[in-house]
């Protein structure tokens, strides 16, 4: 759900995204990468984020070029008004064919078969399809092997009603496979004839921010343009980092349900923990790990309460308890903020990440019911 409205239904919370920060970000990244040009992922709905939301905003800021994983995700972005030229990054079977052809989307093929089968969809229609050959350079995923790739173009162009927009490949985010990678993909462009005129593309923001020589003719961030960097910053390059200037788009917040003072002794939560060791004044958050969050009661997860860092006490489906007894004016309908700024005070994606096991996980695992606010 993306919305603009500013009341909302606050069981579990609500993401507020700012266009500004996201603008920012995507000027971060021209910066960067010129002069390849931006493709914006938006799957796994945007990391989270809401994917028609945030093409919108990207559509605005003329970003042309978007990629998902699914048709089923391509059809929602054309549903949202995205225009602009759409990749569907993974598998695609006969059931997608109306769509496939009317909503002049663009198929990844693969393999002999995933040729096969966008062949029969486009003669169905008597037309030509757009696709972006995969190409495995060391990924081991889907993609033709890299050493089988010329051969595999060369009857592609021969023989089937597909046309070859594009050409790509992705890295491995091991700084020794990345180069190795991209020496192949290289090796395939050379072999191939001067008169081929589809577009490369090899990183996406792992690559962004480590690798420049491996920028080619199109880029594809992603979670960077939420202004968050893909993994450990100590595994990116910092003067790129630096240069990128990544904003946080996404707030998180959630509200108070109720705050009472838990006596010395007494214990929080379901299960058997460590009783407290001063009376605490203890709020019952609207947010559980069934909304996505997954802040850390092991002494780690923190919230901010009227400006300052409060930490997590215990965890369950639906409620979060901290300790809120250094934020004396806390009441029942403050706001709790899980991500992001409040006053002086912040909670920075690493800190939620490291719970959740990664901060693709972690953004990724807040459920589409949860609303979106663009501000």
């Amino acid at each position: 759900m993306t919305t603009t409205a500013t009341k909302t239904k606050e069981y579990g919370g609500w993401l507020e995204l700012s266009r500004s920060a996201l603008h920012h970000n995507l000027a971060g990244v021209r910066r960067l990468v010129a002069p390849a040009q931006i493709m914006a992922v938006v799957k796994a709905d945007a990391y989270g984020a809401g994917a028609a939301g945030m093409a919108r905003v990207l559509q605005d800021s003329g970003v042309t070029r978007f990629a998902v994983a699914t048709v089923d995700e391509a059809v929602a972005l054309r549903e949202a008004g995205i225009h602009g030229d759409i990749l569907c990054l993974t598998y695609f079977d006969p059931s997608d064919a109306e769509a496939i052809r009317h909503l002049n989307l663009t198929l990844t093929v693969f393999s002999e078969s995933s040729v096969s089968t966008l062949a029969a969809i486009a003669g169905g229609s008597g037309g030509r399809l757009r696709v972006w050959v995969k190409v495995d350079t060391g990924l081991s995923r889907l993609g033709v092997p890299v050493e089988e790739a010329a051969e595999f173009i060369d009857g592609m162009v021969r023989d089937t009603p597909l046309d070859i927009t594009g050409i790509y490949s992705t890295l491995s985010e091991d700084r020794d496979r990345d180069r190795q990678q991209l020496a192949r993909l290289l090796t395939l462009r050379q072999q191939l004839p001067a008169t081929f005129g589809a577009v490369w593309s090899l990183v996406s923001s792992h690559g962004i921010l480590t690798m420049p020589e491996s920028c080619l003719d199109i880029v594809r961030p992603g979670v960077m343009l939420l202004g968050f960097p893909p993994s450990e910053r100590s595994r990116m390059d910092p003067h790129r980092l630096a240069r990128a200037e990544l904003r946080s788009v996404v707030r998180w917040k959630t509200r108070i349900a109720g705050v009472k003072t838990v006596a010395a002794g007494e214990q929080v939560g379901y299960g058997q923990r460590l009783p407290l060791a001063a009376n605490t004044r203890v709020a019952s958050l609207m947010v559980g790990w069934s909304d996505g969050y997954s802040g850390s009661p092991e002494g780690e997860g923190c919230v901010l309460v009227g400006g300052r860092r409060c930490a997590v006490l215990a965890l369950s489906a639906n409620t979060t308890l901290v300790d809120v007894t250094a934020s004396d004016a806390a009441r029942a309908g403050d706001e709790a903020v899980l991500l992001g700024r409040q006053s002086d005070a912040e909670i920075g994606v690493e800190d939620l990440a490291r719970a959740a096991g990664g901060v693709y996980r972690m953004l990724a695992g807040i459920p589409a019911r949860v609303p979106r606010i663009w501000t």
